[in-house]
């Protein structure tokens, strides 16, 4: 039986490799940033159509098997969680979040 990648199941999902900025990040070895935005119009009282934004980003902390998830809707965080492992508990749990808020892998 092959152990379940996160890495290789977000970017079948189209999770894409991002850059790592910041100096917490890029002080691990072995980790990897992937994030994946999603768009559509909504309709907005008194307003009319908008595009809303949904963005999942995650890294990927592989040597350590730990990961942080920041959820942000129109650029701005509104959610982020630590998970103390890579499996595939961790990536239900981002399908979930993401199906919650309205937007399907």
């Amino acid at each position: 039986m092959k152990k379940f990648e996160l890495v290789e199941a977000l970017k079948e999902n189209g999770f894409s490799e991002m850059p790592i900025e910041g100096t917490v990040h890029r002080a691990c070895v072995g980790g990897v940033i992937l994030q994946r935005t999603w768009s559509q119009e909504i309709e907005v009282a008194w307003y009319g159509k908008h595009t809303e934004t949904y963005t999942v980003r995650v890294f990927v902390n592989q040597p350590r098997g730990v990961c942080e998830v920041t959820y942000m809707k129109n650029g701005i965080t509104y959610k982020a969680r630590w998970y103390d492992t890579i499996g595939k508990r961790t990536y239900n749990a981002v399908v979930e979040t993401a199906r919650c808020a309205g937007y399907e892998f």
